[in-house]
């Protein structure tokens, strides 16, 4: 008996430890912040190509964010630079949100500059919110880069 209790524990704790997200610890200007690349279901609308001012001929700058937490951040006049991202999250992986009106919402990214700026240089780390706005149909970046939600 002694040792079916101890395998039910031992499952019972590989279980819980696999629903738990990731969650790692990145130093950002003195300031710690937790943070995730597992990105739960009801966020995954913020993934995708983010265009500058819908309707424009012009789609550049973009802001790129892909599932595997890669992508590309667009500044105005340069090629793209590659990043990396993950979503701010408390110490249980649960990723916190500003919530507002009719089910919009904002998240923050913790983004990593690859190569190809000197203005970002690489391996630097930045804040960028996402805010999500369902009843309108899209997600918007810095103000300016837009994508669809459907």
């Amino acid at each position: 008996m002694n040792k079916t209790f101890l395998a039910l524990v031992f499952i019972s704790i590989s279980c819980l430890a696999q629903a738990q997200p990731a969650v790692e610890k990145i130093n950002l200007k003195g300031t710690e912040y937790t943070v995730t690349k597992q990105i739960p279901e009801a966020q995954k609308v913020i993934l995708g190509r983010y265009v500058y001012e819908w309707g424009k001929q012009k789609e550049e700058p973009i802001v790129l964010l892909n599932p595997d937490g890669t992508g590309l951040f667009q500044p105005h006049d340069v090629p793209a630079i590659p990043i990396e991202f993950w979503l701010d999250c408390d110490e249980t992986g649960k990723v916190r949100k500003q919530e507002g009106v009719n089910g919009r919402y904002q998240v923050t990214l913790l983004i990593k500059y690859g190569a190809g700026s000197r203005i970002y240089p690489a391996g630097t780390y930045d804040l960028m919110g996402v805010i999500v706005v369902p009843d309108e149909n899209y997600a918007v970046i810095y103000g300016e880069r837009f994508k669809k939600l459907k």
